[in-house]
């Protein structure tokens, strides 16, 4: 038997733990009620982000758009104003902008490399080298 199992009590670490963590929880929420909101405000969100629920995103705004803790509410209403972009990354999660960003990356790394001595016609020649070096790699 594995001593740091059970307490001389023969009480289980895991129980205790447990009613140490509830007891903390209690007590935050006593002291600062707006944590269990908050808690509940993450929940909800997750809920409809994890789900890609369209469906859950509009009953989440009409939850929180008129909450009493304005950020809650300003964070409601800037998903109702973007809320055909905020559907679309819901109904199409495969959808990346990802090459783009890889691109801008790249560009930025070779404007660094030079300096900042780089005009417009060297960083879209040194972009265009080191992509077809990257497909000839790839296609090795």
């Amino acid at each position: 038997m594995n001593w740091t199992a059970t307490e001389p009590t023969g009480v289980k670490t895991a129980e205790i733990k447990a009613e140490l963590e509830s007891s903390v929880n209690g007590l935050i929420i006593a002291m600062h009620p707006v944590c269990a909101h908050m808690v509940q405000f993450g929940l909800d969100y997750h809920k409809f982000m994890d789900d890609n629920d369209p469906v859950g995103l509009l009953g989440f705004i009409e939850k929180y758009r008129g909450d009493s803790y304005w950020r809650l509410a300003k964070f409601a209403n800037g998903l109702q104003m973007d809320l055909d972009a905020v559907k679309n990354a819901l109904l199409y999660p495969d959808i990346t902008n990802g090459p783009t960003e890889g691109i801008n990356s790249l560009t930025k790394c070779v404007k660094r490399a030079s300096c900042g001595r780089a005009k417009i016609d060297l960083l879209v020649s040194k972009t265009i080298l080191r992509q077809r070096d990257t497909e000839k790699k790839a296609a090795v």
